[in-house]
């Protein structure tokens, strides 16, 4: 089973919970034992097991990740203009939102044990949003049964 969720972010930095949207995936599914493969179909769209919903440790993530990489992005090489592709209408400047998505997972594998996603007692799914807002931030979330 093959299923595409979608997100509208509303800030430039952010944490959302996705994993209601994963379990209904599964419960859809009707795989009882596989793994379920989400990923990101975008260069500044993070994604991560973590307790997703305190709000505070989300906090915590974000501003860590900010200072990791320097937010000005006039100190980075890319932008937008400058993409092979010449398809940028505007000069975005994002490069601190390609690098922190970098420090965290394209991807997650979840285990699926009798139907349920197999996660820790807090563990939560959430996409991380570096280049918000956007609109339509895709996840490509794919189960396989064992």
């Amino acid at each position: 089973m093959r299923k595409t969720l979608s997100y509208d972010t509303t800030k430039k930095a952010e944490v959302i919970p996705i994993s209601e949207d994963l379990k209904k995936i599964v419960a859809e599914s009707k795989v009882k034992n596989g793994t379920l493969i989400a990923y990101s179909l975008h260069t500044t769209l993070g994604l991560m097991i973590q307790e997703a919903v305190e709000q505070y440790l989300c906090e915590d993530i974000i501003d860590q990740l900010t200072k990791i990489v320097d937010d000005d992005g006039e100190k980075y090489k890319h932008t937008c203009a400058r993409h092979p592709s010449g398809t940028c209408k505007n000069d975005d400047v994002n490069g601190p939102s390609h690098i922190r998505q970098l420090l965290c997972n394209q991807n997650v594998l979840i285990d699926i044990k009798d139907g349920e996603m197999n996660l820790g007692r807090w563990q939560d799914v959430a996409i991380l949003e570096f280049d918000g807002p956007r609109k339509e931030r895709k996840i490509l979330v794919k189960i396989v049964e064992d």
